[in-house]
């Protein structure tokens, strides 16, 4: 059967992964390989795929550790050439068949073989060892990890495109926040502009059962709501099922307003929060904004090249803790989290975290800075910005004003 693929399948605004991007990664990953004694790495994940082929059509992306790769697309094979820059890109009718391919293009199967240990699912490990019954398997997805912390500049001006949408999304929320709104209406109108502006609406995260949609925007008292999700905020949500986010909740005057958005632009992503509020916010809240500037003032003095990922945590924390606010600092009690920032790229829970990690920051690594303060029977205040690891020191690629913004 013919594949057919017309022309519009692939957006003609999308920024496809050059090819000298892919052959870049796929040269890091083949020293992996080499240094770890493997004949070749089989990749699955989806953020991977696009790291790495350019695409996430249904496929087995072989990398061996001498030679070109090979991406064995299963659907939609059209499609897949369209979007990779790959040199070969081949159908697969079956999973079953992903051997003998190999083989006939490799002229032998790897004895030791790199798998993403991290993300792969059990059933589909042990499909791999049917089909490889002669084959060891090792981990590289955390290899992977490690060589997506450190950005391109192609991918910085992704991240920066992303960092944009936010930006201007938040210089139009003043005119879309009403008295009465429901926290879900609200965050419906905010998400409408997002998507219009290009927002790409999946945020993939590499920790397991940990999943967002757009973001947290909480208002009042549903800022101080903990929950399952590795975050500092995570709001009531609309059921148990999601037990996170925007909520039925009505949204009142002089109530903290929190605007913790992820956007998405051609498969990259920032992170940015900022406050606003109907009508003039409690002293103690915005007491605790001031610390938090504090807190990524002092983060970001501290985050320079070569300096381990706990420096810049023990500065936030320091900070933090001068302000008399150590309790509350990246949420409280059962909510608090241990980090006051991670890495932002593909996924949204990329490295670096900072943590007290002894990981060093390297020229190129982007992370979301996040101090936040939860306030029990108040609410939740805080800043984030997107960060650029420099030569020198750290940019910053979300512009908009940090003030807390008043609302008529």
């Amino acid at each position: 059967m013919t594949d057919h693929c017309a022309p519009e399948a692939v957006e003609p605004r999308a920024a496809l992964v050059p090819a000298a991007e892919l052959q870049r990664r796929i040269v890091r990953l083949q020293e992996v390989l080499r240094e770890q004694d493997l004949d070749a790495a089989l990749l699955q994940q989806n953020a991977d795929l696009y790291y790495y082929a350019g695409t996430v059509q249904q496929s087995y992306l072989y990398v061996p550790a001498e030679g070109q790769p090979t991406l064995f697309v299963r659907k939609v094979v059209a499609r897949a050439r369209r979007e990779s820059a790959l040199g070969a890109v081949v159908a697969l009718a079956s999973v079953r068949d992903l051997p003998a391919a190999i083989e006939d293009r490799y002229d032998s199967l790897p004895a030791r073989l790199g798998l993403e240990l991290d993300v792969l699912p059990v059933l589909r490990f042990r499909r791999l060892e049917d089909l490889f019954p002669e084959a060891a398997f090792e981990d590289v997805g955390r290899a992977v990890v490690r060589h997506r912390a450190v950005k391109s500049a192609w991918e910085i001006e992704r991240i920066g495109a992303a960092a944009r949408v936010a930006d201007e999304v938040s210089r139009l929320l003043p005119d879309l926040l009403e008295e009465g709104l429901t926290e879900v209406e609200f965050a419906g109108r905010v998400e409408a502009e997002a998507r219009r502006l290009g927002h790409e609406g999946f945020i993939r995260m590499r920790g397991f059962n940990q999943e967002m949609f757009y973001g947290q925007l909480l208002t009042g008292l549903s800022g101080c709501v903990p929950s399952y999700l590795d975050t500092p905020l995570a709001g009531a949500g609309l059921s148990p099922s999601v037990a996170q986010g925007p909520s039925f909740r009505r949204i009142g005057r002089g109530e903290p307003v929190v605007f913790d958005f992820v956007p998405v632009r051609d498969g990259y992503m920032a992170d940015f929060t900022r406050m606003y509020s109907l009508g003039p916010l409690d002293a103690e809240l915005l007491r605790a904004h001031d610390a938090a500037l504090r807190v990524q003032e002092a983060a970001t003095v501290a985050a320079r090249p070569g300096t381990p990922c706990s420096v810049v945590w023990d500065a936030a924390r320091e900070a933090a803790a001068e302000a008399g606010l150590a309790a509350h600092f990246m949420g409280h009690g059962v909510g608090q989290v241990p980090y006051v920032g991670h890495g932002v790229g593909i996924e949204l829970d990329e490295l670096p975290v900072l943590t007290g990690s002894r990981l060093a920051l390297e020229p190129g690594m982007v992370f979301a800075l996040e101090p936040k303060f939860v306030l029990p029977g108040i609410g939740a205040v805080g800043v984030e910005n997107t960060w650029v690891v420099t030569g020198d020191g750290v940019e910053r690629l979300t512009l908009a004003p940090d003030v807390v913004t008043i609302v008529r």
